[in-house]
């Protein structure tokens, strides 16, 4: 049995009209002198994004991390984006909660 906050791929729910919410995660390893990261997320249980709900990050070691995302691309069901002011050597785990079929 699982405690607390699961940061896995899952289906979060179903709405009444049969469209699903669901969840992707990616972890990505920041390389030395790198600080701009171009992520892919993939929400394996949608076949089709239509509306990205929530983006959130997590990072280790944790930092101050004043990061931000631009340039939010959804491609079927990958969402693309654009972070930026990442430490070099830092890991970080991406989640996108998303709407669609």
């Amino acid at each position: 049995m699982s405690h607390g906050y699961e940061r896995i791929n899952r289906i979060v729910g179903t709405l009444v009209d049969g469209r699903t919410i669901a969840k992707g995660v990616r972890t990505y390893t920041i390389p030395i002198g790198g600080a701009t990261l171009h992520a892919e997320i993939t929400v394996p249980n949608l076949t089709y994004i239509e509306e990205i709900l929530e983006v959130q990050w997590w990072t280790n070691p944790p930092i101050a991390f004043a990061g931000s995302h631009q340039q939010k691309e959804i491609e079927g069901n990958v969402v693309g984006m654009t972070i930026y002011d990442i430490t070099s050597g830092t890991t970080i785990t991406l989640e996108v909660i998303a709407i669609g079929i």
